[in-house]
């Protein structure tokens, strides 16, 4: 077979450009799911919509602990006025549904939590009551619904609480268990076949069949499994053309993505775009970025599956990775700066933490301009990354 020189090596891609052309290439392909249980979500990608079937709160409760009140009868109460309500009773979280009832100059102590009862409308303090002998004195007005979670305020019925192609967070587990979901339909883990080439890792493992020699799958096994796929090491084929193409085509069998190291430039043992062309249609798509390092990485579809080429040298292999392989697991693409926007919500709502990625300490009585730089603590590693579905 005649290969190309060097002279004739296909023009080097944009790699953004070339990223986006396999990221829509293999974006067409329909991606299996299954169902597991909610507490094996963790990291995995929703399959489909989750829409509440109850409102949460599921009714209004009280988020301090203190009492249960009818606001109108504090509306000239002051320190010197005070307005004095009679304790009849206590409600605790437990205690929900209640039939206990706040009459005309009543009070009912409420734990954070409780139930609101009947003819309440405000939850008023501990602290900003003074008890006397069964009674408390109130010294300033209350507002309507001041200290009172209504029912629906963290997530309503009906409406959409996480989305398909959502990368399931510790704090996006919790929403759904709150939604009374055990189990959860998630995409499939892609299986990344990984292939190492090279007479020269064959013959180390023929001198010492205890040595790993094809280390750098490991590595690469190793990312695949951090982004959430499944890595296959497939061992190592020989600088033999048709070795290679068969190797190859055992992988494609078995897996969602196939990575091959080595064997991908113009030398007269680097057989691997001619492997991906002689499998099928349309075979090599870009051979070659401009990207160093990692030039001469590429990738190549075969019946609708990717097979991404990386250089043999740690650092090109890696930077070819994280360029064609990562994107299709999932991994999160930016213009390189993160800007924080506040995320509206109260302490007690769980929806108020998974719209969020992470946390800022701002020292007291500070004032934040827009613009300014702060330091942000992450959730988890988990927020670095998003679905690519």
């Amino acid at each position: 077979m005649n290969r190309p020189d060097i002279r004739r090596l296909p023009k080097r891609a944009d790699p953004f450009e070339a990223q986006k052309l396999l990221l829509e290439a293999v974006g067409k392909n329909a991606k299996p799911a299954e169902t597991v249980p909610l507490q094996e979500a963790l990291g995995r990608v929703l399959a489909q919509d989750v829409f509440s079937s109850l409102d949460i709160p599921s009714y209004d409760k009280t988020f301090i602990d203190g009492y249960a009140i009818n606001p109108t009868e504090t509306a000239n109460a002051s320190p010197q006025n005070p307005a004095v309500l009679k304790i009849t009773g206590k409600l605790f979280p437990a205690d929900y549904p209640t039939a206990k009832q706040v009459k005309r100059g009543e009070a009912v102590y409420v734990a954070c939590g409780a139930p609101i009862p009947k003819g309440a409308a405000a939850t008023v303090k501990v602290e900003e009551t003074r008890l006397r002998e069964g009674t408390i004195e109130l010294l300033r007005k209350i507002e309507v619904n001041e200290g009172i979670i209504p029912r629906g305020d963290d997530v309503k019925k009906g409406t959409l609480v996480l989305g398909k192609g959502q990368l399931l967070r510790p704090q996006d587990l919790g929403l759904l268990a709150s939604v009374k979901l055990t189990t959860v339909e998630v995409f499939k883990k892609p299986v990344v076949a990984i292939i190492s080439g090279g007479d020269e890792l064959l013959k180390q493992c023929q001198k010492d069949p205890l040595v790993i020699a094809n280390n750098y799958a490991l590595v690469v096994a190793g990312l695949a499994s951090e982004l959430g796929a499944k890595p296959r090491l497939q061992g190592i084929m020989p600088d033999v053309q048709d070795k290679v193409v068969e190797i190859i085509r055992e992988a494609l069998a078995v897996s969602d993505i196939v990575v091959t190291i080595g064997g991908t430039s113009v030398g007269v043992k680097d057989f691997m775009p001619d492997a991906v062309n002689a499998l099928g249609k349309p075979g090599v798509v870009v051979q070659g970025v401009l990207l160093r390092p990692g030039a001469i990485s590429g990738f190549g579809l075969v019946n609708g599956k990717p097979v991404i080429m990386l250089p043999g040298h740690i650092g090109s292999c890696i930077a070819g990775f994280y360029l064609f392989a990562a994107p299709l697991i999932h991994l999160k693409r930016s213009d390189g700066k993160l800007t924080a926007e506040p995320t509206e919500g109260g302490s007690s709502a769980l929806t108020t933490i998974v719209k969020s990625n992470g946390y800022t300490i701002i020292p007291p009585h500070a004032k934040l301009e827009k613009g300014q730089e702060v330091a942000v603590c992450l959730f988890s590693k988990l927020e670095m990354v998003q679905s690519s579905q």
